[in-house]
């Protein structure tokens, strides 16, 4: 927010002059509404106070966790009918709501590639708790398929029927799985069988972001060879209606490092309960949670 102050002393005298102004900036939530800040302007100093309404306040750390879910169903755009999973993770430190729009074929229009893409999400006044209107604009591919791009759309959201709809594209949807990941964050232990042999592995999720990004350690210990660890960096990708969890992990950092010096990246799929995870690639990865 740009604030102007003008302020003009003429003589030395001892006197002040005390302006009050109020300004916002309107480029973000439309429910904020201006501040009010207090300038005091002497001819030896200035003084700037600024305070936040409550009301303000409030609005900025509202969560909306009524809303925190993945929603399942279709929307229409130029590759016709396709399905779509849109989890909703919650609020970001600016209030904006945090999503995942995972789109694949429907089966009534089969050949449509899969992808998602983050989005945040802006919140529109409403004086019904049961009715959420929120504008979303896309913010970055997370798996992108050729030729296709990021759509924006003003969602409709039923807190009590649990369903979001939009005119725009003809979305609609409904609740079908939790967008909750904590229940991820736990020590798997399995085996991992690339060409040289099995090896035994730990993987422990230590973290889960506000995003559906999550932190964990990879552990490894070859049948020939030292242990090694490393530090690795997931993202999920999708949550699908039965609360399966997609996702893709990319090694970061060596914690103690491997003779070869190559990080093993992978995509697989975690069970509903978040008791085994599963690799969908080349590495045969198969891990289960501790109990």
């Amino acid at each position: 927010m740009k604030r102007k102050i003008l302020a003009s002393v003429i003589m030395t005298a001892a006197f002040a002059l005390t302006i009050t102004v109020a300004c916002s900036d309107n480029n973000s939530d439309d429910y904020l509404k201006e501040q009010a800040t207090t300038v005091t302007t002497t001819a030896t100093e200035t003084t700037t106070t600024t305070e936040t309404t409550t009301e303000v306040a409030t609005a900025a750390k509202k969560e909306y966790k009524e809303l925190v879910s993945t929603y399942s169903g279709t929307y229409v755009a130029t590759q016709g009918l396709t399905g779509l999973d849109f989890s909703v993770f919650g609020t970001d430190e600016e209030g904006k709501i945090q999503a995942l729009f995972s789109f694949h074929e429907d089966p009534a229009n089969p050949g449509v590639p899969t992808g998602s893409y983050h989005m945040e999400g802006t919140v529109e006044k409403s004086d019904n708790d049961d009715i959420v209107t929120v504008t979303f604009k896309g913010a970055e591919w997370e798996k992108k398929p050729e030729t296709y791009h990021i759509i924006e759309f003003k969602a409709v959201f039923d807190v009590k029927n649990g369903t979001l709809e939009s005119d725009d594209y003809e979305i609609k949807l409904k609740k079908s799985a939790g967008a909750d990941l904590t229940y991820l964050i736990n020590n798997y232990d399995g085996i991992y069988s690339p060409d040289t042999g099995d090896n035994t592995i730990k993987l422990t999720v230590e973290d889960v972001g506000d995003h559906g990004d999550l932190q964990a350690v990879f552990e490894y210990e070859p049948q020939m060879g030292k242990k090694s660890s490393f530090i690795t960096i997931g993202q999920v990708t999708n949550i699908a209606p039965d609360g399966k969890v997609t996702a893709s992990f990319e090694g970061s950092e060596w914690i103690v490092e491997a003779d070869d010096k190559k990080f093993i990246d992978f995509e697989g799929v975690f069970s509903a309960d978040g008791l085994d995870f599963i690799e969908n690639g080349g590495h045969n990865i198969r891990v289960y949670a501790q109990r």
